[in-house]
């Protein structure tokens, strides 16, 4: 028997391979966490599990950590469903950290099938131990680096302009931030061709601009990570992007959605409060009066708690104080020291 942890309409790959392979195929109710499925996964009986991870919003630690322990309780064969997934992410290295090989990564169903018939026959070599280590050798080495993912409903939303002002922020309490560039505006590279007084690392795909450091190459990530900041501010862009990368947004320590509440970003907005895969998330809107506040603080229902207001900004280098700031990020104050302020037509290349 095949038992798979996950919407029957997800597991559609396994008909042929099951029948050729003379198994029968018993579902597992989908859930936003491994934990509320875990009675219910004890309960089945089979010689193999799959495990469709987009379902899930868990930490990969502690997914990773829970698959182990189900696997050790029944001893199945496990195999991980992740279409889409890049296998160097941070959720599939724990995995594998955990023991386990075998993965299902294409999302076409016929070639799915494929690599599950693979799996099954346990073609897969173990993965490279080594390359393991190495994994968790950097991860010891940027534990003490909390990460912030910053993204919007949609464009043009201030949502670069709000992750600056979070760095600005965590500077001014005393602690070193930078900004991670993980979209494709190529705002960093704009930085550089705009200003003056811009220091560049060609290399590690690096600006410092306005006493900001701005990272722009994703390939480099590791790298960067590696640079031993206390917070790491993740500008995803925007949710709605072909692009957006919502497996390491969901990683990040803190997640942020600039919303709106304009009519034209109203469906864009509800799109994102009605997604059930985001939770234990902040909200910001952008640019709302101070008589919309309490009819926004309204619509947010029970994420009220959780709903901050920008304030205007008109310079995104040049911190603004917002007491949305204190509440959301409320950290220690290491260095009451202001930054000296510098004009932003003062800093344009001539």
């Amino acid at each position: 028997m095949i038992i798979f942890v996950g919407a029957q309409s997800r597991g559609y790959f396994l008909t042929e391979t099951a029948k050729r392979k003379g198994e029968t195929v018993t579902y597992v109710t989908e859930n936003l966490s491994i934990l509320k499925q875990r009675d219910q996964i004890l309960q089945e009986n089979g010689e193999y599990i799959i495990f469709d991870i987009e379902q899930y919003t868990d930490a990969s630690d502690v997914l990773a950590d829970e698959i182990r322990k189900l696997v050790r309780a029944k001893g199945w064969k496990v195999i991980v469903y992740a279409p889409g997934y890049d296998s160097d992410s941070r959720i599939i290295k724990e995995l594998q950290f955990a023991g386990i090989v075998y993965f299902v990564f294409s999302a076409n169903p016929g070639e799915a099938g494929m690599e599950l018939e693979r799996c099954l026959q346990g073609y897969y070599d173990d993965p490279d131990q080594k390359e393991l280590e190495q994994f968790k050798e950097m991860e010891e080495a940027v534990k003490a680096g909390r990460k912030i993912g910053v993204t919007g409903a949609t464009a043009r939303m201030g949502t670069t302009t709000f992750a600056l002002q979070i760095v600005k922020y965590l500077q001014i309490k005393g602690y070193r931030a930078c900004y991670v560039q993980v979209n494709d505006t190529e705002f960093v590279e704009q930085i550089e061709k705009a200003f003056n007084d811009v220091v560049c690392d060609l290399e590690l795909g690096k600006i410092t601009f306005a006493h900001v450091d701005l990272y722009y190459k994703q390939e480099n990530l590791v790298e960067i990570l590696k640079q031993g900041y206390d917070y790491y501010v993740y500008d995803f862009g925007t949710y709605s992007d072909k692009g957006f990368n919502k497996t390491s947004f969901l990683e990040k320590d803190i997640r942020i959605f600039v919303l709106g509440s304009k009519a034209s970003e109203m469906d864009a907005t509800m799109n994102v409060l009605r997604n059930e895969y985001y939770t234990e998330v902040d909200y910001v809107y952008n640019f709302v009066s101070e008589s919309e506040k309490k009819d926004v603080l309204e619509m947010m229902e029970e994420k009220a708690e959780r709903t901050y207001f920008t304030v205007y900004t008109p310079d995104p280098f040049e911190y603004v104080t917002n007491a949305a700031f204190e509440k959301m990020l409320p950290v220690k104050d290491c260095s009451p020291e202001k930054e000296r302020k510098k004009g932003l037509f003062s800093r344009w290349k001539k």
